[in-house]
C-alpha cells in the first residue's frame, strides 16, 4: 500500500474516533472496583522524558499523589531516555503501563505477542484526536520547502518513534525521496534533542511531532519548559493526522485493575486539568478510552517497516 493512501486511511479513523468519543460520557460514574490492590500494591508507570528525568518526575508529582489517594496503592514512575527503555520494561513485565507513541505501542505489541493494549489517549481542546509528524527549521533559515533541504542535514529522532522516524521514512520513500538518500539524516536520540539541534545549527532541519495549534506534542512540551520559543522555528512539512499517543497497559493484569486505571485517567480533568495536561504532555480536553482498532493501520505500517528493514539488512 502506498504511504499517502495509508496515511489517509489512518486519518479517517482518527477523526471518526474523536466524534464517537466526544459524543459519549467521559466516564461512568461510581466507585472504583478494587480488590486487585493486595496483589499489586505497587503500580509502575513508564514515561519517556521530554526533558531531564528529574524534571519529568517533578512534573508528575501531582499525578502520583492523586493516583495513590484514589487507588490506595503506591505509584512508582519509571523513566527512560528513549522509547526502547520503556518498551523493554513493559515486555519484561517490569512496569504495568506506560505512555508511548502509536508506533512504539505497535512495536511493543508485536514483540510481546499481544501483551499490551491501549488504555486512554489525550483529546485535543476542540474535541478532536490525533497529531502530526512535522519538519521544523530555524525561522531565519533560507529553507522554505522540502526541495530546499535536499542534501542537507535533516535529523530523525529515534528508530522507535512514529513521527520522528516511521512516518517520515515511509512517507518520503513513497514520494521518491528516501530520507537516507535525499537528506543526510542522523539520529538525534529524541525529539527535544532534534529540535535543540536545529536551534544550535547542528542540523538544518529535524522531524518531530505536534498537533493542532501546538496543543500537544514535543513543541508544546519544549515551550512549556522554556526550551523553545515558537517564533524560533518554522514548520515546512506536515503529515496527515496520526493516532494520538496512547497510555498502554499490559493485558495480563486483572480486568478490575485495568478498569480502575482507565477510570483514574478519564477522570483526571475532573480533579485537576493540570494533572491531565501533565499526562497528555500538552493542552487537552481530557483523557478518553481507546482500543487497539484505533491503531490498526499504523500497526500495519509498523509491520511493513519492520519487513523493509529486514530486507535492507539482507542486501
Amino acid at each position: 500500500m502506498k504511504m499517502h493512501t495509508m496515511l489517509r486511511q489512518i486519518a479517517g479513523p482518527v477523526a471518526i474516533a474523536a466524534l464517537c468519543l466526544s459524543a459519549g460520557p467521559a466516564a461512568a460514574a461510581g466507585k472504583y472496583i478494587g480488590g486487585w490492590q493486595k496483589d499489586y500494591p505497587v503500580v509502575k508507570y513508564g514515561v519517556i522524558p521530554v526533558e531531564t528525568q528529574s524534571n519529568t518526575v517533578k512534573s508528575m508529582d501531582a499525578f502520583i499523589n492523586l493516583a495513590e489517594k484514589e487507588l490506595g496503592v503506591k505509584i512508582e514512575l519509571y523513566t527512560a531516555s528513549d522509547y526502547s527503555g520503556v518498551m523493554n520494561a513493559l515486555i519484561a513485565k517490569q512496569i504495568h503501563l506506560s505512555w508511548l507513541s502509536g508506533f512504539s505501542y505497535c512495536q511493543t505489541r508485536m514483540d510481546s505477542n499481544g501483551g499490551v493494549e491501549p488504555l486512554v489517549a489525550a483529546m485535543e481542546p476542540d474535541g478532536s484526536m490525533g497529531y502530526n509528524a512535522v519538519i521544523v527549521v530555524k525561522a531565519d533559515s533560507p529553507y522554505k520547502t522540502i526541495e530546499d533541504l535536499k542534501g542537507k542535514v535533516v535529523a530523525r529522532t529515534d528508530p522507535l518513534s512514529g513521527s520522528g522516524y516511521l512516518i517520515p521514512t515511509a512517507a518520503f520513500r513513497d514520494m521518491g525521496k528516501p530520507v537516507d538518500e535525499y537528506f543526510k539524516s542522523p539520529l538525534a536520540g529524541g525529539h527535544p534533542q532534534a529540535v535543540l539541534g536545529v536551534l544550535k545549527g547542528t542540523y538544518d532541519a529535524a522531524f518531530t511531532w505536534t498537533s493542532k495549534d501546538d496543543n500537544i506534542g514535543n513543541l508544546r512540551a519544549m515551550m512549556n519548559k522554556g526550551l523553545l520559543k515558537r517564533e524560533q522555528i518554522r514548520v515546512i512539512w506536515v503529515s496527515p493526522p496520526l493516532p494520538s499517543p496512547p497510555v498502554v497497559i499490559r493485558t495480563d493484569l486483572p480486568k478490575a485493575m485495568r478498569a480502575d486505571l482507565e477510570k483514574l485517567f478519564v477522570e483526571l480533568q475532573d480533579h485537576d486539568m493540570k494533572i491531565a495536561e501533565a499526562i497528555a504532555q500538552g493542552r487537552t480536553k481530557g483523557m478518553v478510552p481507546i482500543k487497539h482498532e484505533d491503531y490498526a493501520l499504523i500497526c500495519k505500517a509498523a509491520v511493513d517497516e519492520r519487513e523493509a528493514r529486514k530486507k535492507k539488512a539482507k542486501q
